[in-house]
Protein backbone atom coordinates (compact mmCIF):
# COMPACT_ATOMS: atom_id res chain seq x y z
CA UNK A 1 0.00 0.00 0.00
CA UNK A 2 2.82 2.47 0.72
CA UNK A 3 3.90 2.29 -2.94
CA UNK A 4 0.44 3.01 -4.38
CA UNK A 5 0.03 5.65 -7.09
CA UNK A 6 -1.09 9.03 -5.81
CA UNK A 7 -4.16 9.35 -8.05
CA UNK A 8 -5.61 5.96 -7.10
CA UNK A 9 -9.37 5.96 -6.57
CA UNK A 10 -9.47 2.61 -4.78
CA UNK A 11 -6.61 2.92 -2.28
CA UNK A 12 -6.92 5.18 0.74
CA UNK A 13 -3.47 5.57 2.24
CA UNK A 14 -1.89 8.84 3.39
CA UNK A 15 1.75 7.85 3.81
CA UNK A 16 3.13 6.77 0.45
CA UNK A 17 6.74 6.11 -0.47
CA UNK A 18 8.53 6.03 -3.78
CA UNK A 19 8.24 4.38 -6.19
CA UNK A 20 4.50 4.87 -6.83
CA UNK A 21 3.81 1.87 -9.01
CA UNK A 22 0.76 -0.02 -7.67
CA UNK A 23 -2.99 0.40 -8.04
CA UNK A 24 -6.06 -1.75 -7.45
CA UNK A 25 -9.31 -2.36 -9.32
CA UNK A 26 -12.77 -2.17 -7.77
CA UNK A 27 -12.78 -5.95 -7.29
CA UNK A 28 -9.47 -5.81 -5.35
CA UNK A 29 -7.13 -6.99 -8.11
CA UNK A 30 -3.67 -5.42 -7.96
CA UNK A 31 -1.81 -4.22 -11.05
CA UNK A 32 1.23 -2.14 -11.99
CA UNK A 33 0.48 1.46 -12.84
CA UNK A 34 2.11 4.84 -13.41
CA UNK A 35 5.76 4.93 -14.51
CA UNK A 36 6.46 1.44 -13.26
CA UNK A 37 8.45 0.41 -16.36
CA UNK A 38 11.01 3.16 -15.80
CA UNK A 39 11.04 2.81 -12.03
CA UNK A 40 11.50 -0.95 -12.18
CA UNK A 41 13.76 -1.10 -15.22
CA UNK A 42 16.67 -2.79 -13.43
CA UNK A 43 14.35 -5.30 -11.77
CA UNK A 44 12.75 -6.12 -15.12
CA UNK A 45 16.17 -6.74 -16.64
CA UNK A 46 17.06 -9.15 -13.84
CA UNK A 47 13.77 -11.00 -14.25
CA UNK A 48 14.33 -11.25 -18.02
CA UNK A 49 17.75 -12.76 -17.41
CA UNK A 50 16.29 -15.26 -14.97
CA UNK A 51 13.53 -16.21 -17.41
CA UNK A 52 16.05 -16.68 -20.19
CA UNK A 53 18.26 -18.70 -17.84
CA UNK A 54 21.33 -17.17 -19.44
CA UNK A 55 23.24 -15.65 -16.54
CA UNK A 56 21.70 -17.32 -13.51
CA UNK A 57 20.70 -20.65 -15.03
CA UNK A 58 22.65 -22.72 -12.51
CA UNK A 59 20.99 -21.10 -9.48
CA UNK A 60 17.35 -21.16 -10.53
CA UNK A 61 15.24 -23.53 -8.47
CA UNK A 62 13.43 -25.78 -10.91
CA UNK A 63 11.81 -28.13 -8.42
CA UNK A 64 9.28 -28.24 -5.60
CA UNK A 65 9.28 -30.47 -2.54
CA UNK A 66 6.05 -31.44 -0.78
CA UNK A 67 5.11 -34.03 1.83
CA UNK A 68 1.82 -35.90 1.65
CA UNK A 69 -0.16 -36.55 4.82
CA UNK A 70 -3.74 -37.35 5.72
CA UNK A 71 -4.85 -33.69 5.68
CA UNK A 72 -3.05 -32.77 2.44
CA UNK A 73 -5.52 -32.16 -0.37
CA UNK A 74 -6.24 -30.97 -3.88
CA UNK A 75 -6.30 -27.36 -2.69
CA UNK A 76 -2.62 -27.44 -1.67
CA UNK A 77 -1.49 -29.46 -4.69
CA UNK A 78 -3.48 -28.06 -7.63
CA UNK A 79 -5.66 -25.10 -6.61
CA UNK A 80 -8.32 -24.13 -4.11
CA UNK A 81 -9.96 -21.41 -2.05
CA UNK A 82 -7.59 -20.01 0.54
CA UNK A 83 -8.28 -17.37 3.23
CA UNK A 84 -6.41 -14.04 3.49
CA UNK A 85 -6.73 -10.87 5.55
CA UNK A 86 -7.88 -7.83 3.57
CA UNK A 87 -5.98 -4.74 4.77
CA UNK A 88 -8.58 -2.41 3.22
CA UNK A 89 -11.38 -3.68 5.44
CA UNK A 90 -11.67 -2.28 8.94
CA UNK A 91 -12.69 -4.41 11.91
CA UNK A 92 -11.49 -7.57 13.60
CA UNK A 93 -9.76 -10.44 11.86
CA UNK A 94 -13.03 -12.34 11.37
CA UNK A 95 -14.59 -9.54 9.28
CA UNK A 96 -11.37 -8.94 7.32
CA UNK A 97 -11.07 -12.52 6.07
CA UNK A 98 -11.49 -12.81 2.31
CA UNK A 99 -11.21 -15.91 0.16
CA UNK A 100 -9.28 -16.18 -3.07
CA UNK A 101 -8.48 -18.89 -5.57
CA UNK A 102 -4.84 -19.74 -5.08
CA UNK A 103 -2.76 -22.15 -7.21
CA UNK A 104 -1.12 -25.10 -5.49
CA UNK A 105 2.47 -26.31 -5.58
CA UNK A 106 2.12 -28.52 -8.66
CA UNK A 107 0.22 -25.99 -10.75
CA UNK A 108 2.76 -23.25 -9.97
CA UNK A 109 5.57 -25.57 -11.02
CA UNK A 110 3.78 -26.39 -14.27
CA UNK A 111 3.36 -22.69 -15.05
CA UNK A 112 7.09 -22.12 -14.62
CA UNK A 113 7.92 -25.19 -16.70
CA UNK A 114 5.66 -23.95 -19.49
CA UNK A 115 7.68 -20.72 -19.71
CA UNK A 116 11.00 -22.61 -19.96
CA UNK A 117 10.31 -25.54 -22.22
CA UNK A 118 13.99 -26.14 -22.85
CA UNK A 119 14.61 -27.02 -19.20
CA UNK A 120 13.45 -29.91 -17.05
CA UNK A 121 11.42 -29.35 -13.86
CA UNK A 122 10.51 -31.77 -11.09
CA UNK A 123 8.27 -32.13 -8.08
CA UNK A 124 9.40 -34.43 -5.27
CA UNK A 125 6.61 -35.94 -3.16
CA UNK A 126 7.83 -37.37 0.11
CA UNK A 127 5.69 -40.00 1.87
CA UNK A 128 3.55 -40.32 -1.25
CA UNK A 129 1.69 -43.32 0.18
CA UNK A 130 0.47 -41.40 3.25
CA UNK A 131 -1.87 -39.10 1.32
CA UNK A 132 -5.28 -39.74 -0.23
CA UNK A 133 -4.01 -40.03 -3.80
CA UNK A 134 -7.41 -39.82 -5.51
CA UNK A 135 -8.34 -36.72 -3.51
CA UNK A 136 -5.00 -34.94 -4.02
CA UNK A 137 -4.44 -35.62 -7.72
CA UNK A 138 -8.02 -35.38 -8.94
CA UNK A 139 -8.03 -35.03 -12.73
CA UNK A 140 -4.22 -35.03 -12.76
CA UNK A 141 -4.35 -38.80 -12.54
CA UNK A 142 -5.04 -38.68 -16.29
CA UNK A 143 -3.02 -35.62 -17.23
CA UNK A 144 0.31 -36.91 -15.88
CA UNK A 145 0.41 -39.80 -18.36
CA UNK A 146 3.12 -39.20 -20.97
CA UNK A 147 0.82 -39.34 -24.00
CA UNK A 148 -1.76 -37.05 -22.33
CA UNK A 149 0.68 -34.20 -21.69
CA UNK A 150 1.16 -31.09 -23.79
CA UNK A 151 2.52 -32.12 -27.16
CA UNK A 152 1.67 -35.79 -26.63
CA UNK A 153 -0.16 -38.02 -29.08
CA UNK A 154 -3.33 -37.82 -26.97
CA UNK A 155 -2.81 -34.44 -25.30
CA UNK A 156 -5.63 -33.42 -22.95
CA UNK A 157 -6.49 -30.18 -21.18
CA UNK A 158 -9.15 -30.00 -18.48
CA UNK A 159 -11.11 -27.14 -16.94
CA UNK A 160 -10.07 -26.65 -13.33
CA UNK A 161 -13.04 -26.63 -10.89
CA UNK A 162 -12.15 -23.46 -8.94
CA UNK A 163 -10.59 -21.06 -11.42
CA UNK A 164 -12.38 -22.39 -14.50
CA UNK A 165 -9.12 -22.15 -16.45
CA UNK A 166 -7.79 -24.73 -18.88
CA UNK A 167 -4.92 -26.77 -17.54
CA UNK A 168 -2.57 -29.42 -18.85
CA UNK A 169 0.74 -30.87 -17.71
CA UNK A 170 3.87 -29.80 -19.62
CA UNK A 171 6.09 -32.54 -20.99
CA UNK A 172 9.14 -31.20 -19.10
CA UNK A 173 7.79 -31.85 -15.59
CA UNK A 174 8.95 -34.99 -13.78
CA UNK A 175 7.22 -36.41 -10.70
CA UNK A 176 9.22 -38.27 -8.07
CA UNK A 177 7.59 -40.00 -5.15
CA UNK A 178 9.33 -41.53 -2.13
CA UNK A 179 7.95 -43.93 0.42
CA UNK A 180 9.29 -46.19 3.14
CA UNK A 181 8.49 -49.78 2.25
CA UNK A 182 8.04 -50.56 5.94
CA UNK A 183 5.02 -48.21 5.92
CA UNK A 184 3.13 -49.88 3.09
CA UNK A 185 0.64 -51.38 5.50
CA UNK A 186 -0.40 -47.87 6.58
CA UNK A 187 -1.71 -46.82 3.20
CA UNK A 188 -1.67 -48.89 0.04
CA UNK A 189 -0.54 -46.87 -2.96
CA UNK A 190 -3.43 -46.10 -5.29
CA UNK A 191 -3.48 -48.72 -8.07
CA UNK A 192 -4.22 -46.13 -10.76
CA UNK A 193 -1.21 -44.09 -9.67
CA UNK A 194 0.98 -47.17 -9.42
CA UNK A 195 0.39 -47.88 -13.11
CA UNK A 196 1.74 -44.43 -13.98
CA UNK A 197 5.04 -44.74 -12.11
CA UNK A 198 8.22 -46.72 -12.49
CA UNK A 199 9.41 -48.23 -9.21
CA UNK A 200 12.99 -48.45 -7.97
CA UNK A 201 13.58 -50.39 -4.78
CA UNK A 202 16.33 -48.80 -2.67
CA UNK A 203 17.74 -51.32 -0.20
CA UNK A 204 20.09 -50.43 2.67
CA UNK A 205 23.57 -49.94 1.22
CA UNK A 206 26.10 -51.91 3.27
CA UNK A 207 28.90 -51.92 0.70
CA UNK A 208 32.28 -51.53 2.30
CA UNK A 209 35.61 -50.28 1.06
CA UNK A 210 38.78 -48.83 2.51
CA UNK A 211 38.43 -46.13 -0.14
CA UNK A 212 36.10 -43.60 1.50
CA UNK A 213 35.78 -41.66 -1.76
CA UNK A 214 33.39 -44.28 -3.20
CA UNK A 215 29.66 -43.58 -3.31
CA UNK A 216 28.95 -46.27 -0.68
CA UNK A 217 27.41 -44.35 2.26
CA UNK A 218 29.14 -46.47 4.91
CA UNK A 219 32.42 -47.07 3.08
CA UNK A 220 35.28 -47.54 5.52
CA UNK A 221 33.16 -46.66 8.53
CA UNK A 222 34.75 -48.11 11.65
CA UNK A 223 34.45 -47.46 15.36
CA UNK A 224 37.76 -47.94 17.10
CA UNK A 225 38.33 -48.33 20.82
CA UNK A 226 41.58 -48.99 22.63
CA UNK A 227 41.75 -52.68 21.69
CA UNK A 228 38.87 -53.37 19.31
CA UNK A 229 37.54 -52.23 15.93
CA UNK A 230 33.82 -52.39 15.05
CA UNK A 231 33.03 -52.81 11.35
CA UNK A 232 29.77 -50.91 10.88
CA UNK A 233 28.91 -52.05 7.30
CA UNK A 234 29.51 -55.68 8.20
CA UNK A 235 27.45 -55.36 11.39
CA UNK A 236 24.49 -53.77 9.60
CA UNK A 237 24.65 -56.32 6.77
CA UNK A 238 24.37 -59.22 9.23
CA UNK A 239 21.54 -57.55 11.19
CA UNK A 240 19.56 -57.04 7.97
CA UNK A 241 20.14 -60.60 6.77
CA UNK A 242 18.55 -61.86 9.98
CA UNK A 243 15.66 -59.37 9.79
CA UNK A 244 14.96 -60.44 6.21
CA UNK A 245 14.93 -64.08 7.30
CA UNK A 246 12.76 -63.56 10.39
CA UNK A 247 10.46 -60.82 9.04
CA UNK A 248 10.87 -59.53 5.47
CA UNK A 249 13.11 -57.45 3.23
CA UNK A 250 11.02 -54.28 3.56
CA UNK A 251 11.86 -53.91 7.26
CA UNK A 252 15.63 -53.93 6.98
CA UNK A 253 17.39 -51.15 8.90
CA UNK A 254 18.58 -48.31 6.67
CA UNK A 255 22.19 -47.19 6.45
CA UNK A 256 21.12 -43.63 7.34
CA UNK A 257 20.91 -44.66 11.00
CA UNK A 258 24.70 -44.88 11.13
CA UNK A 259 25.86 -42.19 8.71
CA UNK A 260 25.99 -39.60 11.51
CA UNK A 261 28.98 -41.52 12.94
CA UNK A 262 31.15 -40.01 10.19
CA UNK A 263 30.73 -36.61 11.82
CA UNK A 264 32.05 -37.82 15.18
CA UNK A 265 35.75 -38.17 15.90
CA UNK A 266 36.79 -41.80 15.94
CA UNK A 267 37.53 -43.25 19.35
CA UNK A 268 35.53 -42.91 22.54
CA UNK A 269 33.26 -40.17 21.13
CA UNK A 270 32.28 -42.28 18.13
CA UNK A 271 31.75 -45.36 20.29
CA UNK A 272 29.50 -43.35 22.62
CA UNK A 273 27.52 -42.19 19.57
CA UNK A 274 27.16 -45.82 18.44
CA UNK A 275 25.85 -46.92 21.85
CA UNK A 276 23.32 -44.09 21.75
CA UNK A 277 22.13 -45.16 18.28
CA UNK A 278 21.63 -48.73 19.46
CA UNK A 279 20.00 -47.79 22.75
CA UNK A 280 17.60 -45.11 21.50
CA UNK A 281 16.97 -46.05 17.85
CA UNK A 282 17.91 -49.57 16.77
CA UNK A 283 16.59 -51.54 19.75
CA UNK A 284 13.25 -49.62 19.95
CA UNK A 285 12.83 -50.16 16.20
CA UNK A 286 13.32 -53.90 16.59
CA UNK A 287 10.79 -53.91 19.44
CA UNK A 288 8.29 -52.27 17.09
CA UNK A 289 9.01 -54.65 14.21
CA UNK A 290 8.75 -57.85 16.23
CA UNK A 291 6.01 -56.70 18.62
CA UNK A 292 8.31 -57.31 21.60
CA UNK A 293 9.05 -60.88 20.55
CA UNK A 294 12.32 -60.81 22.47
CA UNK A 295 13.45 -64.23 21.30
CA UNK A 296 13.58 -62.95 17.70
CA UNK A 297 15.24 -59.72 18.76
CA UNK A 298 17.92 -61.79 20.47
CA UNK A 299 18.42 -63.74 17.24
CA UNK A 300 18.77 -60.54 15.20
CA UNK A 301 21.44 -59.22 17.59
CA UNK A 302 23.11 -62.67 17.92
CA UNK A 303 22.60 -62.54 21.69
CA UNK A 304 22.04 -66.30 21.62
CA UNK A 305 25.63 -66.70 20.38
CA UNK A 306 27.40 -64.33 22.79
CA UNK A 307 28.51 -64.64 26.41
CA UNK A 308 25.86 -63.35 28.79
CA UNK A 309 27.70 -60.15 29.68
CA UNK A 310 27.66 -59.14 25.98
CA UNK A 311 23.97 -59.80 25.37
CA UNK A 312 21.77 -56.76 24.81
CA UNK A 313 18.62 -58.72 25.75
CA UNK A 314 18.66 -61.37 28.44
CA UNK A 315 16.08 -63.42 30.27
CA UNK A 316 14.75 -61.50 33.25
CA UNK A 317 15.57 -64.17 35.81
CA UNK A 318 16.99 -67.72 35.96
CA UNK A 319 14.52 -70.55 35.35
CA UNK A 320 14.36 -71.65 38.98
CA UNK A 321 13.76 -68.07 40.18
CA UNK A 322 11.13 -67.63 37.50
CA UNK A 323 9.28 -70.74 38.66
CA UNK A 324 9.29 -69.42 42.20
CA UNK A 325 7.93 -66.05 41.07
CA UNK A 326 5.15 -67.76 39.09
CA UNK A 327 4.13 -69.77 42.18
CA UNK A 328 4.00 -66.57 44.20
CA UNK A 329 1.83 -64.88 41.57
CA UNK A 330 -0.52 -67.76 40.65
CA UNK A 331 -0.35 -70.21 43.54
CA UNK A 332 1.07 -73.70 43.95
CA UNK A 333 -1.42 -75.43 41.63
CA UNK A 334 -0.93 -73.38 38.46
CA UNK A 335 -0.02 -75.22 35.25
CA UNK A 336 2.53 -73.42 33.04
CA UNK A 337 1.65 -75.37 29.89
CA UNK A 338 -2.05 -74.65 30.31
CA UNK A 339 -1.70 -70.89 30.63
CA UNK A 340 1.37 -70.49 28.42
CA UNK A 341 3.11 -67.96 30.64
CA UNK A 342 5.72 -65.93 28.83
CA UNK A 343 9.38 -65.76 29.63
CA UNK A 344 10.57 -62.52 31.16
CA UNK A 345 13.21 -60.53 29.27
CA UNK A 346 15.03 -57.32 30.04
CA UNK A 347 17.54 -55.06 28.36
CA UNK A 348 21.01 -55.39 29.84
CA UNK A 349 22.28 -51.82 29.93
CA UNK A 350 25.86 -52.77 30.72
CA UNK A 351 26.17 -54.67 27.40
CA UNK A 352 26.02 -51.41 25.43
CA UNK A 353 29.37 -50.37 26.93
CA UNK A 354 31.35 -53.35 25.56
CA UNK A 355 32.72 -53.17 21.98
CA UNK A 356 32.47 -56.97 21.75
CA UNK A 357 28.67 -56.71 22.13
CA UNK A 358 28.60 -55.12 18.66
CA UNK A 359 31.40 -57.21 17.15
CA UNK A 360 29.55 -60.31 18.33
CA UNK A 361 26.66 -59.46 16.01
CA UNK A 362 28.75 -60.41 12.98
CA UNK A 363 31.72 -62.31 14.38
CA UNK A 364 32.52 -64.78 17.12
CA UNK A 365 33.99 -63.13 20.18
CA UNK A 366 36.11 -64.59 22.92
CA UNK A 367 34.34 -65.60 26.13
Amino acid sequence: LIHAVEDSKTIKYENRHLPHIFDKTQDSRWYLSGDWEEECRQLVEIIDELDNSSKFGDTIKRYEFVTFHQSYGYEEFVEGLRPRLDDDVEGNDATRIQYEIRPGAFRLLCERARREKNRQFAIVIDEINRGNISKIFGELITLIESDKREGGDNAIAVTLPYSGEKFSVPFNVDIYGTMNTADRSLATLDTALRRRFEFIHMTPDTRDSTDTSTDAPLAGLRVNTIEREINIPKMLRMVNRRIESLYDRDHCIGHAYFMSLYKVEDGKARFDALTDIFRSRVLPLLEEYFFEDWEKIRLVLADNQKPEQLQFVIEGEPEKDREEQLRQMFGETYETDTYATKKGFRIQKSAFEFPDSYIGIYSKVRS
